[in-house]
């Protein structure tokens, strides 16, 4: 595995003391308790003693990583970053867990692996000149966890800007609705909790068009583009009447929105009785 932190975390047990400031030994960065607590010890030069403090969530201890200052197991998160444009550079992509220093880069073919916690997190995946991808995800236990992500160079989402035409605005973000099991007839639509401006989807030829509901024959995609930011959008997905009704797959996601990059919805859809 490979972390950012390269700090070692040393549990003192039972007898053997914690090292730390003194006259015979220095401070030793992360450590951990008796309880198994993850502090950090900085030398107080006034008194010889060491400072400890809280390390974020993320730096590296024996037992995997700090966790709201326990040292917790990882999980093994894996998969691939895609580069969608019509030729793919070479993949040098930043996977993290949001609000943590848990994080790694992709191999030049876009693989990567690292450890995660355990539990309902935000991952994010990104490239300098791309829009990058950002998912609610549920890391189990035990793993491995696999998820694949999609970033999109700024020259792709140019061309997509011309095509619609709307202007995408870089400050604001994308999101992108997968109806599954959608009629085939059109209609589906949502909306969403935040102001946007310009939603697209494909017609029956696999052009792209501005269009607020999924069209007959098309694909099952519906994308709101330059969406105001949020840490809690809501999104309401609607079938079409006497057709079907339909819903978020997993209605328990808080979905972000965040400046240049991506959001996936899936939306499950039922043929009304």
């Amino acid at each position: 595995m490979r972390y950012l932190f390269g700090f070692l975390c040393v549990c003192a047990l039972g007898a053997v003391p914690l090292l730390g400031c003194g006259e015979t030994s220095s401070c030793q960065g992360v450590t951990c308790d008796d309880d198994e607590v993850c502090t950090e010890d900085a030398c107080n030069p006034a008194n010889g003693t060491c400072d400890f403090t809280p390390v974020g969530d993320g730096t590296v201890c024996a037992d995997g990583a700090c966790l709201r200052g326990d040292c917790t197991t990882l999980i093994t998160v894996s998969g691939i970053v895609n580069v969608i444009d019509r030729s793919p550079p070479p993949v040098n992509a930043t996977v993290s867990v949001l609000g943590t220093s848990l994080s790694t880069t992709t191999n030049e073919r876009g693989d990567y692996s690292f450890g995660a916690f355990a539990g309902d997190w935000v991952l994010q995946a990104s490239q300098e000149g791309t829009w990058g991808e950002v998912a609610p995800v549920t890391v189990p236990s035990p793993g491995p966890f696999d998820i694949h992500f999609a970033v999109f160079t700024d020259a792709t989402i140019a061309e997509l800007s011309d095509m619609l035409p709307i202007d995408i605005d870089d400050t604001k973000g994308w999101v992108s609705l997968n109806f599954e099991a959608a009629s085939g007839e059109g209609g589906e639509t949502a909306t969403l909790s935040e102001p946007y401006l310009g939603v697209w989807t494909w017609d029956a030829e696999d052009n792209i068009v501005l269009s607020d509901a999924l069209l007959p024959g098309s694909a099952n995609g519906l994308d709101f583009m330059n969406v105001e930011l949020t840490e809690e959008l809501t999104v309401t997905p609607k079938g079409v009447d006497g057709v079907n009704s339909c819903e978020l797959t997993n209605p328990d996601s808080v979905y972000l929105v965040m400046a240049k990059f991506f959001v996936g919805v899936d939306v499950s859809c039922t043929p009304v009785p």
